[in-house]
This record gives C-alpha cells, structure tokens and sequence, in this order.
C-alpha cells in the first residue's frame, strides 16, 4: 500500500520575523556537536556544528561555522550563524550543502520550548570561495505546519528536482519535539531550485525514530533510511518522493544514532555508521555495490565511545571528507577523517590518503566539569519510577531468593539466583538451597522458563553433589551460543565447599547434563576451587584471620580490562578478598592479590573497577561498620581500607561497583531504615573519576532493596534485585528490569526516561 502526500502546501522564501537575538560567548561554550561539513570546487572546507548552554536542548543552543583555506589542517574560529532569541527560540542541527550551481547553504532548525513553533530556516552564500564569504539574511524555508525539521542533506534526483529529507508531524508536539511517536517521516520536493518546496509522505516507524536521508538507487527508485532504536526503518518510492512504501526495518544496526549515506562517483553508495558496535562507538565507513543489498566491512574511522553524527563530501578528486563528533560535554570534540573508495574496499590505507581522528576544534576544559545530573534532578523520584517497572522472575513456588546475577544475549536476560521453597531468608547453612535460572524476554519484561540447575544429592551424568547448599550462583556468556553458569556447594563445618559450573546451550535452551569442578590458581599451585587453598595463599602474604571450610565464592561481576577477564573472590566468614585473573579456559580463576587490610575491621563482599589512570579500587563490605576502599596499582599490592567520605553512612551489605558509558556508577546500602525494615535504602552515585561523585538513584522501599547487580545490554542497563513482601528476613524474591537507556541518552543524565514518561522533558540527541 502506498502512503499518499498527506501535505502538499507550496511555501516561498519567507523573510525572518523574530524577538531580540541573544549573544552566545562562544569563548566559555561547555559542549559541542552535531556537525556537518561541505567543500568547494576550488577546495575551501567548511564545518559547521552547535553549542552554546550547558547542554542540548537548551534556549542559548547556538549553530556555528567554521572553515579551512589549508585542506583541512588548520581551521578558522568558530563563528554564529544563527542566535538563539529572547523569546526562548533555539537554534540547532546546522546542515551544510552546496547546490547544482556551487551556492552553498547553511540550514539549520529553530524550536521554542513549549510551543508549536518548530521549523527550518537557512542562509546562502552565493560565492563561498570569496574572501571573506558573503551570506545572505536567514530565512525560513517553508513547512508552515505545526512541526517540522530536517537533519541531512539534500539529494539533487536525476530529473533535476531536489529532495530534502523532513521530519514532520500534523498536530503539536511536546517541548522540543525529540522522538515523539506522532512524529513522521517525508520528503520535502523543490522543483525550482529550492525557491518552493512540497512536503509529501508520513512514514512511520514502530519505534522512536529520527534523522532520516535520502538516496535515489540506479532502479530510479529513492531509498530513505531512518534512524530508530535497534536497526535503521527503510522506505521506498517510485514516483521521485511523491508516495512512500510503508516503512520496515532493515538488517542495518545502529545504536540509536546518526548515519551518513551517499552515492559516490563510482556508482557506489557510501555509509558511515557504527558497525559493530557498543553504544556509540566504531564509526566506520561501509561500501555497498549493490545499491544496499549488501555492505562490506568496510574502514574503521574511530573506535572510541562517544563517537557519532557523521556527514560529507567525496570531492572532485575523489577524496572522501567526513566530519563527527565526540564526547560531546567532555573533550567536545569536532572531528574529520580523510579517505578514498579504496581503503573503504580494503578495510585500510591502501591509497595513501587516509587520515584519521584529526581535529578541527574542541572545547577549553572548563575549571569545573559540567554536572552529570540535572540541578533539579530528584534521585528518589527516578528510582521510584525504575521500581515501578520492575518484576518478579522467580517461580511461584520460591519462598526465599536471594544474591541474584545475570546476563543478556540477544533480547533474553539469563537470571541466576539462589532460592528455596520452605521459608523466606537465605543460609549458606540450609541444605535445601538450590540455585536457579530465569529467562526473561526483554521485550515484554515476562518470564518465559524457570530451570532448577543444581540441587544438594543431585545426580549428573558426571557428578553426583553431595549434601548442602547450592547458592552464591553466578553467569558469564561463554561464547556465542552457550552461557556458562558457576554455584558452590556447601556444608558448613563437614567439608570443603567447592564451586562448580555447568553450562548452558542457548541455541536448544537446555542445561548440559554434566557439571565441573572450577580451579584455583595460587603462587603454590592450580587447585580445586576450595576455602583451604584461598586461605593458604592469603597466610603468605600476612593474613592472620582463622580459615573457613565454607563461604567462599565469586562475588562481584565479572569485568573486562584491556582484553582480560577479572573478578572479585571472597570468602565471607574467612572475612578474605582479592582479585583474580580469570583465565581463557572460564575454568580458573587466578589470584592476582588479596586485599584485607586492616585486618581489625571485617571486610567481605567486595567490587572492584578501573580508574581513568588504571589504578584499580575496591569498595568492601564492612561488618564492623561503614564501607571500606582500597587501591592498587597493579592488583597486588593494595592500601589499607579505609572510609570515604562520599560514602558516610554505609551499611553491611553488598556494594556495586560498575562503568557504563565512561560513567562510574557506585551502588551502595545506607544505614537508614524505611518502617523499619533492613536494607531499605540503596544509593547509586555517578562519576567521571571515580572521586567526585553525583546522587543519580535513591532507592527506598519497605520492601528492601539489595544485592543489586547491574549490567548494560544494546543501550540499556538493566538490573536486578533482591526484595521482599511480607518475610522479616527481607530475602523472598528477584525482581527484574530497566535502569534508564545509554548511548545516544547518556549525555543527558536521564532525560530520555523523563521524556517517555511524559514528564515535558527534551530529548538529547
């Protein structure tokens, strides 16, 4: 079925009618992105991008340009084209395009908060290679209806005619627009060389979509590509823009970010986009020799996070110019790559020509870094919303479940946690205690399958275990297809307890029907992975606390550093800690140093990361008290824990300790009671150095709200946690969800959840 021009009205160049401009000091700009870039005929590079505020959006968002007589090396100052106005009109999303007759345009779009007044304006220079160049007075390129906006370039269609990609809607929208769902997506036609335009179709997309571009295939067909949540929507037409086919999702992933496509010289199409990709990372340049059937592997242009939002040119000569940004609020970052068609074919410099990362501005470090959150950001009431999502996985018969873990393959969560069926509460001393795992499709948030993985007395095709406790369970993706899934087994006082694994076979959704006894490697040797041999090793290097037969597991997440696997062990009643190498074979776990000190306090339960300058810190549980940290250089030799004062009233529960997006998030128990009840308040606080910390979530609950863990999954962190209904234990169930979406958001500080709950909060872009 084909979707009919819903709105056809001709509109002519229009003379601004605006309030006062408002004079942005472009010298204290806080962050910057978004660009666009163009070059012309005699090879004068312009780059154009906005800033201004503390953020975007924001009233004082200002569009700017700048431009390179050198072939790129060196670029002028940035200078305003268009100011923000006294009535609270921002200016953004600047777009550069010369035309068929060598006229370069500077487009951009202006928005009031709160009203319906959205629309695109532009500005012409006639001769752009001039010194210095001339524009001529903005003007309003039409679209009269209640919103409009555009983000890309035109594309000049073999007819002649010129086709600007829109973003439109027919009635209102909230403040500054962002995804809103009534939004929808058309193609902006000029058949007088842009003196008049014609807005024709209203594609929709089943999730929050934006940015849309234009191509026209060698069929005569034009192709627009859209950007959403999870894989770029696609629309065709067969009329040069007058009606569109219903829009679809490609095969194209992205994580919710810009994109770049364009048709070469050759006849081929150039995208640029993230390709393989975690969050906003990996931009790179893709090639397509069958009008986007297929796209090769294409040239990396950047690897880093925070990378996006590319547009170009491919010049007379054949050199391909592309501009990005990155690190929008931090080192702001605008950016160019140079290249040719043929590194794109080769996945490398085979022309000579490339050259990457370059920098065309970026932004004075202020004194004083930007806020992570918002001045009027309520941490209780966003940890309320995210309570309000969460649910129950466990099954219906689990009376008592506790220290939960999981992973996220594809749109599944894998929810490992200790349970039981007699009675609420957890003791490593019952021996009914079995360990679980809970399928969730993320989706729709519903517990698909609930599988009983180890029982005391079961009986494997391998093993049989003996009496005790099945619990502490943990998880770890072992390769594409299959996941892997720790427990301990243990009876305390009547032997050695001993972590094993079995593993998970995702593709038939089964358990293997044998289980495996994990290692310990020490400087002494590889042993089973068993109390004595952890408190042997720990005797060598000064520890003078008594052994425990029991208690000792794998305690924090699993983490990534420079291609190597780490994590936490400890042994909770041995009050031991230290950090292990896990090795290649997910098997052995590899003491790298221990961590105990001062051995007069009872510290346990610990989560470790990287600080930007690769020291490592711990945060542990302190029975005696508060919390304690400690450092190390290189993860064996650490300081004595001690408090912190970011952390001044913790309580004797597990700490969280993870790195999202460049954002270190702490999660931590408060010693503050809600009715009473144990373990009700849980903070979580953000940094960028792991030293100044940011109140994001304020959880409090009668119901309690511990041993969270929390675990980034296609530009989400989810979590889950251990609650209660009615048990004083405070230990009856794992509740699953959603923290707040990264990537293209995280900027942000948790706009785009304000915005999906209807809150009239903008969303970043």
């Amino acid at each position: 079925m084909i979707l009919r021009c819903l709105s056809c009205f001709i509109f002519t160049l229009a003379a601004l009618q605006a309030a006062e401009p408002v004079t942005i000091d472009l010298a204290k700009r806080t962050w910057q992105g978004i660009p666009g870039l163009e070059r012309t005929a005699k090879g004068r590079v312009f780059v154009s991008w906005f800033t201004g505020g503390t953020k975007e959006p924001e009233p004082d968002n200002t569009v700017v340009l700048t431009h390179s007589d050198d072939g790129g090396k060196t670029f002028s100052a940035p200078q305003a084209m268009g100011l923000p106005l006294s009535d609270g009109t921002r200016c953004y999303d600047p777009c550069l395009w010369i035309d068929p007759k060598g006229r370069l345009w500077y487009l951009f779009n202006r928005s009031v908060k709160d009203s319906i007044q959205h629309g695109v304006y532009a500005r012409i220079c006639d001769d752009p290679d001039a010194s210095p160049p001339v524009w001529g007075a903005e003007f309003r390129v039409g679209f009269d209806g209640p919103f409009s906006f555009r983000m890309n370039k035109p594309t000049v269609l073999s007819n002649g005619e010129w086709a600007l990609p829109v973003v439109h809607a027919l009635e209102p929208l909230a403040a500054w627009a962002g995804f809103d769902p009534k939004q929808v997506f058309g193609a902006a036609i000029s058949t007088d060389e842009g003196k008049t335009w014609k807005l024709h179709g209203a594609i929709k997309t089943a999730k929050a979509g934006l940015e849309n571009m234009i191509v026209e295939l060698k069929d005569g067909r034009l192709w627009m590509l859209i950007r959403t949540e999870k894989v770029l929507w696609e629309s065709h037409s067969s009329d040069k823009g007058c009606t569109w086919t219903p829009g679809k999702p490609t095969s194209i992933a992205t994580p919710h970010s810009r994109f770049f496509i364009r048709r070469l010289t050759s006849g081929n199409l150039l995208l640029v986009n993230h390709y393989k990709f975690t969050g906003r990372s990996h931009l790179t340049a893709q090639l397509s020799t069958d009008d986007g059937a297929t796209w090769n592997d294409g040239l990396l242009l950047d690897e880093r996070k925070g990378v996006s939002y590319p547009d170009g040119v491919q010049d007379k000569d054949g050199l391909i110019w592309i501009t990005y940004d990155c690190d929008r609020g931090g080192a702001g970052e605008i950016l160019l790559a140079k290249f040719k068609e043929e590194d794109v074919v080769a996945g490398k410099d085979v022309s000579g020509a490339v050259s990457l990362k370059q920098v065309v501005n970026k932004l004075n470090k202020p004194a004083q870094p930007p806020k992570l959150v918002p001045a009027n950001w309520n941490p209780k009431a966003a940890a309320d919303k995210v309570m309000a999502g969460l649910v129950k996985v466990t099954a219906p018969q689990v009376k008592g479940a506790h220290d939960a873990e999981f992973v996220c393959v594809g749109d599944r969560a894998y929810v490992v946690s200790e349970v039981n069926d007699l009675k609420g509460g957890e003791d490593g001393g019952w021996p009914f205690i079995y360990s679980t795992l809970s399928i969730v499709n993320l989706e729709t948030l519903k517990t698909e399958r609930v599988i009983d993985f180890a029982k005391g007395e079961q009986t494997f095709a391998n093993e049989t275990l003996p009496v005790g406790a099945c619990w502490v369970p943990r998880i770890i993706q072992k390769e594409a297809n299959a996941l892997r899934c720790y427990f301990v087994s243990q009876d305390p006082g009547k032997r050695q307890s001993q972590m094993w694994y079995r593993d998970f076979d995702l593709g038939r959704n089964e358990f293997a029907p044998t289980i495996h006894k994990a290692k310990l490697k020490t400087a002494a040797g590889t042993f089973d992975f068993q109390p004595l041999h952890f408190h042997a090793d720990a005797v060598t290097h000064g520890f003078k606390k008594n052994a425990s037969d029991s208690f000792f597991f794998v305690f924090d997440s699993f983490k990534k550093f420079d291609g190597k696997l780490y994590v936490a062990l400890n042994n909770f009643t041995g009050q031991q800690n230290a950090l292990a190498l896990m090795h290649d074979d997910l098997e052995t776990f590899e003491v790298i140093g221990h961590y105990n000190e001062p051995q007069s306090a009872a510290l346990s339960e610990s989560a470790v990361n990287c600080l930007p300058d690769g020291t490592w810190m711990a945060i542990c549980r302190n029975d005696k008290g508060n919390y304690h940290f400690t450092t190390s250089k290189d993860g064996k030799t650490w300081t004595i824990g001690e408090p912190k004062p970011f952390v001044p009233n913790g309580l004797n529960s597990k700490p969280t300790f993870e790195k999202f997006g460049g954002i270190y998030y702490l999660g931590w128990q408060e010693a503050t009671s809600i009715q009473s009840a144990n373990r009700s308040v849980f903070n979580v606080d953000i940094s960028r150095d792991g030293r100044t910390w940011e109140r994001k979530y304020r959880f409090e609950t009668p119901q309690s709200f511990q041993y969270p863990a929390f675990h980034e999954h296609e530009g989400a962190i989810w979590l889950c946690v251990t609650q209660d209904d009615t048990d004083p234990s405070r230990k009856e169930r794992i509740m699953f969800g959603k923290l707040e979406d990264t990537g293209a958001f995280a900027a942000q500080a948790g706009e785009q959840q304000a915005r999906k709950e209807n809150l009239q909060t903008p969303i970043a872009k």
